[in-house]
């Protein structure tokens, strides 16, 4: 029986990656101009995107956020194109890292930092999102050697 991945994955992934791009993008261009990033609920944006953590060898995390998310979209637009195992596992394996990173950093504002960036919690379940779908996307295309099936 071969399984297929549902339509609405791969557009879901497109949908969720530009939001993570625009929300990168916002960050990163507030950091290049020296801007106060407003923070509506939390209070704690300007603490937590200037803090020593926003930087990463001196490339704010914000613009690796968007060339993550970026790299995201091209892989699926080719999702949307074409449904290849190796499209599906590349996607699983940038989410799966982008996942990783998140969860460090939501650990490090609350724990290091003391203060939340809603900003980046939007990243952080942007991140979440795309590593659940391309998961199902990966594990309901895979063959059945690399499945277990």
């Amino acid at each position: 029986m071969e399984k297929t991945v549902p339509n609405w994955i791969p557009v879901a992934i497109l949908i969720i990656a530009f939001l993570g791009f625009f929300d990168a993008v916002y960050l990163t261009a507030n950091h290049f101009i020296g801007a106060s990033v407003p923070c509506f609920e939390t209070g704690g944006c300007d603490k937590v995107t200037t803090s020593s953590y926003s930087k990463i060898l001196g490339i704010p995390v914000a613009l690796l956020g968007a060339l993550y998310y970026l790299s995201v979209i091209g892989l699926g637009m080719h999702l949307v194109q074409k449904r290849r195992f190796i499209t599906f596992k590349l996607l699983h394996f940038f989410t799966y890292f982008g996942f990783g990173f998140s969860m460090w950093f939501v650990y490090v504002q609350a724990e290091i930092i003391g203060a939340w960036c809603v900003y980046c919690l939007l990243s952080a379940l942007s991140s979440t999102l795309l590593f659940i779908l391309s998961s199902v996307g990966f594990h309901r295309n895979a063959p059945a050697e690399v499945s277990g099936v």
